[in-house]
């Protein structure tokens, strides 16, 4: 068999991957940004493209974000994975350790102690896994090299360098996930100017080292974006009385109690208030588990729009509350 490539498809090839990792600033879109950046900013141009510059493309972002767990895990060995004697071990130290900023947190915000526990635990092992990516890589690469969510990651790259304007960050330095998530609760560049809060008063908001003020900005972001309800549930659990029908999938309710039983289902326990929930179906390692969302699974979506995230930082927290 002949290996030998045409000429042409030879060409071809090795001008789409030395574009695909050639300086960023040598491209149009990039420099595009940077002229966008400096009249609406009033960003230097010239530092931007000193930044962009050392910006590398990371084929590993590209892959990791087609092969999200939430998308191709069943609900059993997600939660096996999300919810296990370590990571209950590590919240249970988290909580002897910040017990009394996690309550002051509930008490400012309504946002449960155990929930605000869950979610930095869910996260990032309270501190011990915050990404090891350079931010400015992985928005670099999302912004302009992967065309499905290029819109959003252009907004983030965006709002990471007024980020690191506003904090005197150095854009360089600052480490995250693949998708440019920062610190003890994984907040995007927008999240972070939004909502995190300098919670010990010691006049730095620090999300990326101080897990204080992670406590503060993740019961903020749940109050402000998510709208957390205090004292209603997040789920209650619903058995199936008949043949499931299917529905509609929402983390909006849009559910009364009178149109549960068309469904097949009911609940194990009384629905508080006669609030609208939204029915959730997880397929388990033995079946299927039904659960009925409310107002507060709708705000926890709003930090990662899955149910089997927003279901295991509830089961999470249950487990949490046993030592709060």
């Amino acid at each position: 068999m002949n290996l030998r490539l045409p000429l042409i498809i030879k060409i071809l090839f090795l001008s789409s991957f030395q574009y695909l990792y050639a300086d960023y600033s040598s491209r149009d879109e990039v420099n595009n940004f940077i002229e966008y950046m400096s009249e609406k900013h009033e960003f230097s141009k010239s530092e931007l493209k000193n930044l962009f510059d050392q910006a590398e493309y990371q084929e590993k972002v590209v892959r990791i974000m087609n092969r999200q767990p939430e998308g191709t895990m069943t609900w059993g060995r997600y939660k096996g994975i999300m919810i296990n004697d370590s990571r209950i071990s590590a919240g249970k130290e988290f909580i002897e350790s910040y017990g009394n900023e996690l309550k002051r947190a509930e008490d400012i915000y309504g946002v449960p102690a155990e929930i605000i526990a869950s979610i930095i635990g869910i996260e990032t092992r309270y501190g011990r896994i915050k990404g090891n990516t350079r931010v400015i890589d992985s928005l670099s690469t999302l912004a302009f090299d992967y065309p499905r969510r290029a819109k959003f990651f252009k907004i983030q790259l965006e709002e990471f360098l007024l980020l690191s304007r506003e904090e005197k960050f150095n854009p360089e330095e600052i480490k995250g996930s693949i998708a440019g998530a920062m610190g003890y609760g994984q907040f995007m560049p927008d999240s972070y100017r939004n909502y995190a809060v300098d919670f010990d008063k010691d006049g730095v908001r620090d999300i990326l080292n101080n897990p204080v003020d992670a406590i503060g900005s993740v019961a903020n972001f749940l109050n402000k974006k998510g709208k957390w309800k205090p004292n209603t549930p997040v789920a209650i659990k619903a058995r199936a009385v008949n043949q499931v029908e299917d529905f509609k999938s929402s983390f909006k309710p849009y559910m009364t109690d009178i149109e549960l039983s068309k469904l097949g289902l009911e609940p194990i326990e009384q629905i508080p208030g006669n609030l609208k929930f939204v029915p959730i179906s997880l397929d388990a390692n033995e079946g299927y588990e039904y659960w009925l969302g409310f107002n507060n699974y709708n705000s926890l979506s709003r930090y990662n729009r899955s149910k089997l995230y927003v279901m295991a930082v509830f089961e999470f927290s249950n487990e949490l509350s046993k030592y709060l």
